[in-house]
């Protein structure tokens, strides 16, 4: 599996692109689809409990039939804890029509599960196409996608001095310096929540500059405690808890009550992902008042940012109703405002985002990385070291210990091991 590396310049807001084989940004939802079999009903599986209780999913069903009479019903169940509640339906065949891929599944075994979806989009067409692919098929399409920065509540930097965009990192301390002796939080982190320290699996590779940074970790000797990219972002993490920057009570999972913070101008920034813009103006936040901008990661001034990818659509392999669930995988897709809704960057390259944050953001030319696809050999050596990238576990164990280098030199020790081990 080749890595997606795609370097994506004021494209991502522009975003016309014209086709030479297929006009998409004209094209009905029918493309690539058997138009004579969507009927009948479908169930769909999601992560998004939020939308099924608010309603959302049913206006895409009414939707959908208008374009689709013979479509019956439009089943939408919702998991809070969607790994949890997929996996134990996985083996046994009945999971559905369209789903979510499991991170949990090798690429390998997509074909056990999944239909291809090569017929419904073209590389060119969507973001992050190899994402969920092997074998030359692709199996997943990304629901949306999202850039990393700083999300930043503007009246309080502007009250306590901060002019952006923050180009350096010591620019970042002193302006968080600034914050905190105005008596605002200047980067709530959501410690004790744990997920969010994610980021900061995230922060590497801006810090490294390219998709490399990963696969990089299979070379070195000392990967958490050398002169590497990921000492760098959890010493950056560090020295803003050891600075008194970030919220004081870390160990009280606060999540909710952090959005109400930056709402309120409590707090002056988070360093997360476009998809947190709407969430905090349902708290409250004005619209106007929400600045979003890349997070530095250097002292040169350069600025670089991450793109990713959210949860990959799939076709179950076991569908019994799979050209219905492919047209409502490319409604959801083309028609509906689910982008907005989530803060997405749109999957469909034709589409143009709806976040004016995102105008902002892509004003200060950054240079944007797309996460890439680690290979199979990096995911055996995360399996075998049972050390929890992107779950923020690990990261607050490391902080909390007696001994940040020792911590470090811990888990190079644990990723030695293991990599003495897969690659034999």
């Amino acid at each position: 599996m080749k890595p997606v590396v795609t370097m994506i310049t004021k494209t991502i807001m522009a975003c016309a692109i014209s086709f030479a084989a297929s006009n998409v940004a004209n094209a009905e939802v029918t493309d690539g689809i058997d138009k004579a079999l969507v009927q009948g009903s479908i169930t769909f599986y999601t992560n998004r409990t939020d939308l099924v209780e608010s309603g959302v999913y049913k206006r895409y069903e009414n939707e959908f039939k208008e374009l689709y009479p013979k479509v019956t019903e439009v089943k939408v169940v919702g998991f809070a804890d969607y790994q949890g509640g997929i996996r134990p339906r996985m083996n046994t065949g009945d999971y559905g029509d369209l789903v979510l891929i499991l991170p949990s599944v090798p690429s390998e075994q997509y074909k056990n599960f999944y239909e291809p979806l090569n017929n419904l989009y073209r590389s060119d067409q969507v973001y992050f196409y190899d994402a969920w692919e092997n074998d030359g098929k692709a199996y997943g399409i990304s629901m949306g996608n999202s850039v990393e920065g700083l999300v930043y509540n503007k009246q309080v930097l502007k009250n306590a001095g901060v002019h952006v965009p923050i180009k350096t990192l010591s620019d970042f301390f002193d302006a968080a310096e600034k914050i905190k002796a105005n008596g605002k939080i200047p980067l709530y982190i959501n410690f004790g929540a744990q997920w969010p320290l994610q980021q900061w699996d995230k922060f590497p590779l801006i810090a490294e500059g390219n998709d490399s940074v990963y696969e990089k970790m299979l070379k070195q000797d000392k990967p958490f405690s050398g002169e590497t990219s990921y000492h760098k972002s959890l010493s950056v993490l560090k020295k803003l808890i050891d600075d008194g920057l970030t919220e004081k009570d870390l160990m009280t999972n606060s999540w909710e009550d952090s959005k109400n913070s930056f709402a309120k101008g409590d707090a002056a920034m988070y360093y997360l992902g476009t998809w947190v813009i709407p969430q905090v103006i349902e708290r409250g936040a004005d619209s106007n008042n929400i600045g979003f901008m890349p997070m530095p990661s250097n002292e040169s001034g350069e600025l670089n940012a991450q793109m990713n990818h959210d949860w990959g659509y799939a076709v179950s392999k076991f569908s019994k109703n799979k050209e219905t669930a492919k047209a409502y995988l490319k409604f959801l897709i083309e028609k509906s405002d689910f982008e907005k809704i989530a803060g997405f960057i749109p999957t469909l390259k034709s589409k143009k985002p709806s976040l004016e944050q995102l105008k902002e953001y892509m004003s200060y030319n950054p240079k944007v990385i797309q996460t890439p696809v680690n290979s199979s050999t990096f995911i055996a050596v995360t399996n075998r070291s049972k050390i929890d990238f992107y779950s923020g576990g690990y990261i607050q164990d490391v902080i909390t210990s007696g001994d940040f280098n020792k911590a470090l030199e811990k888990l190079d020790s644990r990723w030695e091991r293991a990599k003495k081990r897969v690659m034999k």
